[in-house]
């Protein structure tokens, strides 16, 4: 009788370690899992990011090939994108002002040389998880070492 109850110990023992090697397990799987989600996160905000960005520069290049002779080439501030002043009829080049994606507050402007407004770029400094793969009006973006360097520009 004596015996039965050590095998019946070292039997609970082995239970114990398996019940220990599997909550091992499941919480590896998590944090691999809670990994993949970030990531899958960060490059998820960074096609936004390059959509917004490109929406801005597209606004930006079409306000600039409506401008009359002797005008100034870019918008004075980024509203007048929405509505552009400078004519009597409604010209609208940007629904509204889109936040960046990655940070969520406004984008930061990138002044022209002869006053207003040229392209705008993050101020995130986390590194970008995309490194390759950009369209060739953007293949500087395969060397930067942070959001802010992607810069949506125009220039004419």
């Amino acid at each position: 009788m004596v015996k039965n109850r050590a095998s019946s110990a070292r039997q609970r023992g082995v239970t114990y370690f398996w019940a220990l090697l599997v909550v091992l397990f499941i919480t590896l799987g998590l944090g691999k899992l809670l990994e993949n989600v970030a990531m899958t996160d960060k490059r998820n905000r960074e096609t936004e990011l390059l959509y917004t960005g490109n929406l801005y520069r597209d606004a930006i290049r079409q306000y600039s090939q409506s401008t009359p002779v002797g005008g100034k080439p870019y918008p004075e501030k980024v509203s007048d994108l929405l509505r552009d002043p400078r004519y009597p009829v409604i010209r609208r080049y940007l629904r509204r002002l889109y936040p960046d994606p990655v940070t969520g507050a406004a984008f930061i402007l990138i002044p022209a040389p002869g006053g207003g407004v040229m392209g705008v770029h993050s101020a995130s400094r986390r590194k970008p998880a995309k490194a390759a793969g950009f369209p060739k009006d953007q293949t500087a973006f395969s060397a930067a070492r942070s959001y802010q360097q992607w810069e949506f520009i125009y220039a004419p």
